[in-house]
């Protein structure tokens, strides 16, 4: 097929996203949402003003895409931002350029080891793809990114946060669970946890989004609805129930969570122990998506909230 009838393609199969919820399969929805993000990054072929850092962890060379708008000043937050499964930094930095530049702050985003370039996954504990088959060590990738990043520019070592998507979110979860002592907060945007994880080192401030459509990562959990996931799961996904009591567990959060009810977004908020707190937006129609990603929902309406936003501002309010 030619370039043009491939843009082609692309272009229908992106159009029809629009399509509601209902009136297409599972498989289908998931199909689109990964040609949306393998689209997402062929738009975002360069991302001004990055650079790509290299490392060598555990006998593999890895890379990571800088972005630095700290302009001078220091010290100044570092924010890990993890891409979603098939995807790379690309993908998801473009989503976090113009809040990097507006508050001045320090992005990394780690490359995930995947069959080519363009395809990055993470081995989160129970998925997926190379990461996983491989047995790779992503939690010491990203530790080592932090010292590497650290050594590079200004950061204040009290405000370090990671967020990721997906299988990016997966391993956000382990990453906070692994290296709690150096993590202000973190926030997973469809992502899992398998049953399988250790003890948080210390309580980490977390905040989950999640649709309640999502075909990919379902959010009351199991295998995934697209084959193309499901077989890339060692495990089956937990619920988001599951990790909302897992974290308020580890943060000490006696109280009943505070509940906010809209018709499209429930918002749960529980208050813990050393301000670390555990938040979580229930997108009632949500799909797999990052929420106000410059797209629209299924259904054609806007999505109710902006990931990126709520998320900065979540970590705006914790530090160690």
């Amino acid at each position: 097929m030619s370039k043009r009838g491939k843009r082609l393609v692309l272009g229908l199969l992106a159009a029809s996203l629009v399509t509601p919820l209902p009136s297409i399969s599972a498989e289908r929805r998931g199909l689109l949402e990964r040609l949306r993000e393998a689209r997402a990054e062929r738009m975002q072929e360069k991302t001004a003003g990055a650079t790509t850092q290299t490392l060598r962890v555990g006998g593999l060379e890895r890379e990571y895409l800088l972005l630095d708008d700290s302009r001078g000043k220091g010290p100044v937050p570092l924010l890990i931002v993890l891409h979603g499964g098939g995807g790379g930094p690309r993908t998801i930095v473009p989503r976090w350029e113009a809040q990097a530049r507006a508050a001045g702050i320090v992005i990394a985003a780690p490359k995930g080891i995947g069959r080519n370039a363009r395809s990055g996954t993470w081995n989160a504990g129970g998925c997926c793809g190379e990461a996983s088959a491989q047995g790779v060590d992503d939690v010491a990738f990203v530790a080592a990114v932090i010292d590497d990043a650290t050594k590079r520019t200004a950061i204040d070592p009290k405000r370090i946060y990671v967020t990721g998507f997906s299988n990016g979110g997966m391993l956000t979860h382990r990453v906070a669970i692994a290296l709690g002592n150096r993590i202000a907060a973190a926030a997973v945007v469809s992502g899992a946890l398998f049953g399988n994880e250790a003890a948080p080192r210390a309580p980490v401030p977390m905040l989950i989004i999640h649709g309640e459509q999502d075909p990919v990562v379902g959010f009351n959990g199991g295998v995934s609805g697209t084959r193309f996931v499901a077989r890339a799961q060692a495990l089956p996904f937990q619920s988001v129930r599951y990790a909302v009591d897992f974290w308020r567990k580890a943060n000490g959060c006696g109280q009943p969570a505070d509940i906010t009810r809209r018709p499209d977004v429930s918002i749960e908020k529980s208050i813990c122990k050393g301000n670390a707190d555990v938040v979580l937006y229930d997108l009632r129609q949500g799909g797999h998506s990052w929420p106000g990603a410059n797209v629209t929902h299924d259904a054609g309406s806007a999505d109710p909230i902006d990931a990126t936003s709520v998320i900065w501002n979540f970590f705006k309010a914790h530090s160690l």
